[in-house]
């Protein structure tokens, strides 16, 4: 069992001591407030206690924390509910004694006070004293609750700035990577082909162009959009190249419904697509496949690209889509931080690249 672990909540130290002195003060003027002959001594004594109450509630802040975190997947639910509780109760032993006995120590030192008046001054607060330790414990989680939902939210607003920065900062080498001259050329000898032949065909390809290149100046300023909607750039995309390899193409698309709603990077497919004709289908003599895959497993969200590549010859994919990859890294963990994965695979003939965004609920 886990029983009184660590969780550090990346408050600074000194601001942990300086809201537990503000509850000192608090709790000392509330209880001054209710006594009509208030006198020195008893003032003291109240700082005392409740000084090395609150400061010692400062010192054990991480295991609060710990406490209050998110119960984990893949453990009992139960058993970490009866870990959590165990270890509330340890808290509150360990700050009941130890404050208790710091106090009286004092008393009996500077007062004169002898054990048996100790213990019978104690004995009527023990209940009391539990309850009031337990609310402290309620008390300082929901604070730190607060404190982390308000951190996570900053969190993402720094990783929001931080994005738009970096895709205005890469503006223009990403646009220039979108459509690279190779595709541009590509599409411009098959229009070019096409003119004269069947003018019907060249006409739609402009039109598809044209929409394809409207789309990626609208998605520019726009840091995420829904997955359907990044689908939709893709397979406009796919119109395009198929019309050059339409006779030794194969596209399957497999998209689980319950994907398409969530948040991704805009135009995360681009550089797996684009890398995947150019060193994928583009290379081979024979009919060649691409598939798409995407669905939602144990909270994650799974989206592979496989395309065929030369059997026969070294693919230059692993090394080619290396720039393209990085880029994508890097937006990936502007937007995600750790919770993904990016993994890349070749085979004989397949090469496939998948990613894995955690905790898409």
């Amino acid at each position: 069992m886990k029983i009184l672990r660590r969780q550090k909540t990346g408050i600074p130290k000194k601001y942990v001591f300086l809201v537990a002195l503000l509850f000192i003060i608090v709790v000392l003027i509330q209880i001054s407030g209710t006594e009509q002959n208030p006198n020195a001594a008893l003032f003291i004594r109240r700082i005392v206690l409740f000084g090395s109450v609150y400061f010692l509630w400062a010192l054990l802040l991480d295991y609060i924390n710990a406490i209050i975190k998110p119960f984990e997947k893949e453990r009992s639910i139960v058993l970490q509910i009866i870990e959590r509780l165990i270890s509330s109760g340890l808290l509150v032993i360990i700050n009941l004694g130890v404050t208790n006995i710091f106090y009286y120590a004092i008393l009996i030192s500077f007062e004169g006070m002898n054990f048996s008046e100790a213990y019978h001054d104690f004995q009527p607060y023990i209940l009391k004293s539990i309850i009031v330790r337990y609310l402290d414990v309620v008390i300082i989680g929901l604070i730190l609750k607060i404190v982390d939902a308000n951190q996570a939210l900053q969190r993402q607003k720094l990783q929001v700035v931080s994005l738009e920065n970096q895709l205005h900062i890469s503006q223009l080498e990403t646009l220039r990577n979108q459509l690279d001259p190779h595709f541009l050329f590509n599409t411009l000898h098959t229009l070019n082909t096409l003119i004269g032949y069947d003018d019907k065909k060249a006409r739609s390809m402009v039109i598809k162009v044209t929409n394809l290149l409207r789309k990626i100046l609208d998605k520019r300023e726009r840091q995420l959009i829904t997955f359907d909607e990044e689908l939709d750039y893709f397979k406009n995309y796919l119109e395009i190249e198929e019309e050059r390899f339409h006779d030794r193409l194969e596209v399957i698309i497999d998209i689980d419904d319950a994907t398409r709603e969530i948040m991704v990077p805009t135009l995360m497919l681009q550089p797996l697509i684009e890398n995947a004709f150019k060193h994928g289908i583009a290379q081979l003599e024979s009919k060649g496949n691409i598939k798409l895959m995407a669905l939602k497993k144990d909270n994650n969200f799974v989206i592979s690209l496989s395309n065929s590549i030369p059997k026969n010859k070294e693919s230059k994919a692993s090394v080619s889509t290396n720039y393209g990859l990085k880029n994508l890294d890097m937006r990936l963990r502007q937007v995600y931080g750790e919770n993904y994965v990016l993994h890349t695979q070749k085979e004989i003939d397949y090469y496939t690249i998948t990613i894995t965004i955690k905790n898409k609920n």
